[in-house]
């Protein structure tokens, strides 16, 4: 799964510049350049929120630290955690285009207490993830979103487009995983 560079979107811009992430720049890599296990966990072509929940053997929590609703699109800073420890499993920014789904779907999606992933495996829409990228940032980028650990200093993480069976994109995310000790 090798992929090129990416040019992010203009419409990350409002949460990007403002999120814990700021202005750190990515370092893109070969999806083959990711070192295991954040190889298992994001070189893929499914949602994040269930890859995490089988490695952690637990269900995936959401905590939203900001969100933006404009036109359609709904942008959130968020953090996925392990519902039993409380431990950080995903640092993401993500653009859900709200448009793209159902009026059935659109008011849990903006009622932030559920994963997108889990939200989209529940109703059973037809979906795909296709990476866009892989990157690295220094782990001091995001200190304080996950526990310091001896497990290196960098942290892996993806771009990422969810896009429905029939064509139209869903989300863009960004997901940046924390290091294992």
């Amino acid at each position: 799964m090798e992929t090129a560079t990416p040019t992010l979107p203009e419409e990350l811009s409002p949460i990007l510049a403002s999120s814990r992430l700021g202005t750190t720049p990515l370092t893109w890599i070969p999806a083959t350049s990711v070192v295991p296990p954040f190889d298992r966990l994001l070189v893929h072509d499914h949602d994040m929120t269930s890859e995490l929940a089988r490695f952690h053997g637990d269900s995936i929590a959401l905590q939203i630290h900001r969100a933006l609703h404009q036109d359609g699109t709904y942008l959130r800073e968020v953090t996925l955690h392990a519902a039993a420890s409380g431990e950080p499993v995903e640092y993401g920014l993500i653009e859900i285009l709200l448009d793209s789904f159902t009026a059935q779907l659109r008011p849990r999606i903006l009622a932030g207490d559920t994963p997108l992933g889990a939200i989209l495996n529940e109703s059973g829409l037809p979906y795909g993830s296709e990476p866009q990228g892989f990157f690295t940032v220094p782990v001091d980028s995001l200190h304080g979103t996950f526990p310091r650990s001896a497990g290196g200093e960098i942290l892996y993480g993806r771009y990422n487009h969810l896009i429905s069976r029939d064509g139209p994109c869903l989300a863009r995310i960004l997901e940046i995983l924390p290091t294992v000790p």
